[in-house]
């Protein structure tokens, strides 16, 4: 009888720690499942802030470039008593600062074809070559002001 009573207890034992293994791995798939819905809602909002941060940047970069279009027009304008060879490198340079505020007009229009990873570093190009044109009229101005 002893026998018996230890070999049913013993299997009650057992089969409630099975059950116990049981519910906390059902708990930590839960908690497994309820993580995996909220990272895959934290993508789909990084995405729309990646989209609305990128739609922002795209008006800036173009508002910077109709800004620089009129600084070329008014450059254009802009009459000399200089040499003629003192006019021919200014028209020169302002065709250059054309040209290149040209290339990065086509550069921000073709950016929609701009992968997400590359993102990042599109931007940071971009930016390093809008502020050497920046820094360009910047030298024109200070160069042929006097």
């Amino acid at each position: 009888m002893k026998n018996k009573f230890l070999t049913f207890t013993l299997t009650g034992m057992i089969a409630l720690v099975g059950l116990t293994a049981t519910a906390q791995e059902n708990k930590k798939a839960a908690n497994a499942r309820k993580e995996v819905a909220s990272a895959k809602k934290d993508l789909k909002e990084a995405k729309i802030d990646s989209a609305e941060d990128f739609h922002k940047f795209k008006k800036a970069a173009e508002s910077k470039i109709n800004e620089n279009q009129k600084k070329i027009a008014k450059l254009k304008e802009k009459k000399s008593n200089d040499s003629k060879e003192v006019k021919k490198k200014y028209d020169k340079k302002v065709l250059a600062l054309e040209q290149k505020n040209n290339e990065l007009k086509n550069k921000i229009k073709k950016s929609d074809d701009t992968k997400t990873s590359m993102w990042t570093s599109f931007k940071r190009e971009f930016n390093r070559e809008m502020d050497k044109l920046g820094d360009a009229f910047k030298n024109m101005n200070d160069d042929y002001s006097k």
